[in-house]
């Protein structure tokens, strides 16, 4: 809300500015070519001083100018009309207040920019929609995870991946934005409630869910994955079970150097669930049969 205030102040100042000075031209262009003249330089120096002086030094300008102007045209022998003399002894002060009013307001449309990298700074470590962590945070992790397996050979160091992925969200998200978020924000709120607290989670775009698991013996993973499989497929999507599709990884001393960095791992991942999603249509074309 005040960054919309914001911008129509800066607009509403600047178009002030504009509309005060087309005035004073046509007050100027009822009178002499001189006066008119005269108002021209008058604006163009307003116009000067409001953008490029500081605030301070526009003030005192403004008392040293309009001072010695107003002796020059009320005190002295100048031949033009009373109406006109204050023309032009308020075209300079108004115009370079205005000028400088509106440089204030427009200076703080950079806070604007400041705020919107900061957003667009946390939505890349942060999906407000699921609560999750992104891909940025999760790369940072595995990097440092695959160090160690790498160089604490003594330790025997593993990990687990395992990515879900929503099967056919992005046709879903077309006609059903607002569920396609409920939907993510199910899944969620599933992963949350069943994966072990020592167990991270991560949302890396495109309806799709990491879980990244540190020691776990091979029968403990593989029944907290069968456990979790059983739960998505449990919700329910506009009367339908959506469908997932799984892909998982083992990082350990063997292989450490092949996934070294989390878009490796990753390419490896989404290579299995494309498998995982053959093998379930497979399935279900066996039982049909």
């Amino acid at each position: 809300m005040i960054r919309k205030h914001l911008v129509s102040a800066g607009i509403t100042a600047l178009a002030t500015v504009i509309c005060i000075c087309t005035a004073l031209m046509w007050l100027a262009g009822l009178a002499s070519p001189l006066v008119l003249s005269s108002t021209a330089i008058l604006i163009i120096l307003g116009v000067i001083t409001g953008s490029l002086i500081p605030t301070i030094l526009i003030t005192w300008l403004i008392i040293g100018l309009t001072t010695i102007g107003a002796a020059i045209l009320l005190i002295g022998y100048v031949v033009i009309d009373n109406s006109q003399k204050m023309l032009l002894l308020l075209t300079y002060p108004l115009v370079a207040s205005l000028t400088a009013l509106a440089k204030t307001i427009i200076g703080h449309w950079g806070w604007i920019d400041r705020d919107r990298n900061a957003i667009e700074s946390y939505l890349s470590h942060y999906d407000p929609v699921v609560k999750l962590q992104t891909t940025y945070n999760a790369a940072k992790l595995y990097h440092k995870e695959a160090k160690f397996i790498a160089h604490e050979k003594e330790a025997n160091l593993r990990i687990h991946l395992a990515t879900v992925h929503w099967v056919h969200s992005n046709q879903f998200k077309q006609f059903h934005d607002i569920e396609y978020k409920t939907v993510l924000r199910r899944i969620s709120k599933v992963l949350k409630q069943l994966r072990f607290p020592s167990e991270q989670l991560y949302y890396i775009g495109n309806s799709t869910f990491l879980i990244i698991s540190y020691a776990l013996a091979e029968d403990t993973y593989t029944y907290k994955n069968r456990q979790t499989k059983q739960a998505l497929e449990a919700l329910e999507v506009e009367k339908h079970n959506p469908q997932f599709k799984w892909g998982t990884l083992k990082v350990d001393q063997t292989n450490v150097s092949s996934y070294s960095e989390l878009e490796h791992a990753l390419r490896h991942l989404t290579r299995d669930m494309e498998t995982d999603l053959v093998v379930e249509y497979l399935k279900g074309a066996e039982i049909n049969g």
